[in-house]
């Protein structure tokens, strides 16, 4: 039976608390169930916080794992990838994205994005050549918007530094304000560790501090 694997990758650990991975495994399922494949989920490759837009997922992620098993021909010829899109695999540059993606199919190893049920082989034709150049240029656009947009709105924070907080992470005994112009103490939390402290440095027998016994050496 004609072995696939499937590649799952989330961009962010917030979206492994969601239903990403799972959507992703089940078409997976679905699709090797359909066409009679064998789904290797005994070694699933999966990507989670690894960026692709940095093409790090490559380099360092399980699918860099997959990729140096395809270099030594340990995939077989006909075997199937699946992924959700040609995104899940790059969101690099499309000439870097159309590189990583030629080379496994160049090896002999089926791609299929599961979302639109297209097909990539090692002799593509002219329209899933562009079908598949511009989904990479779209995910590469998207994710430079995406860094943009970030950059632009820290910027902004970091000029109205002083008259509102950066970000609403701060220690256990403080709170941010409603309108994030600073922060609120928390007096039953501040009063618990003053207390703490003063347990520690309180004198144990008497008025004689505590000295552990040192053991001869």
């Amino acid at each position: 039976m004609t072995k696939a694997y499937s590649y799952l990758r989330t961009s962010t650990q917030e979206q492994l608390r969601g239903d990403s991975m799972r959507r992703q495994l089940e078409q997976s399922r679905k699709y090797a169930a359909v066409h009679g494949l064998d789904l290797v989920e005994s070694d699933e490759m999966k990507d989670v916080g690894v960026s692709a837009f940095k093409g790090l997922n490559a380099t360092e992620g399980q699918l860099a794992g997959f990729l140096r098993l395809v270099r030594r021909k340990k995939i077989p010829v006909g075997s199937y990838l699946l992924v959700e899109n040609l995104d899940r695999l790059s969101r690099e540059h499309v000439f870097k994205a159309f590189g990583l993606f030629s080379e496994i199919v160049s090896a002999g190893v089926i791609v299929v994005t599961l979302k639109d049920g297209l097909i990539f082989d090692s002799k593509p034709d002219l329209g899933q050549m562009i079908t598949s150049i511009v989904s990479m240029s779209r995910a590469n656009e998207e994710s430079e918007l995406k860094r943009y947009r970030g950059s632009a709105a820290w910027v902004g924070k970091r000029q109205n530094a002083d008259k509102k907080i950066l970000t609403r992470l701060c220690p256990a005994w403080l709170s941010p304000k409603a309108d994030r112009t600073g922060f609120n103490r928390q007096q039953r939390t501040c009063r618990s560790r003053e207390e703490n402290i003063r347990q520690l440095r309180r004198p144990r027998n008497g008025n004689r501090r505590h000295r552990p016994k040192l053991k001869p050496r």
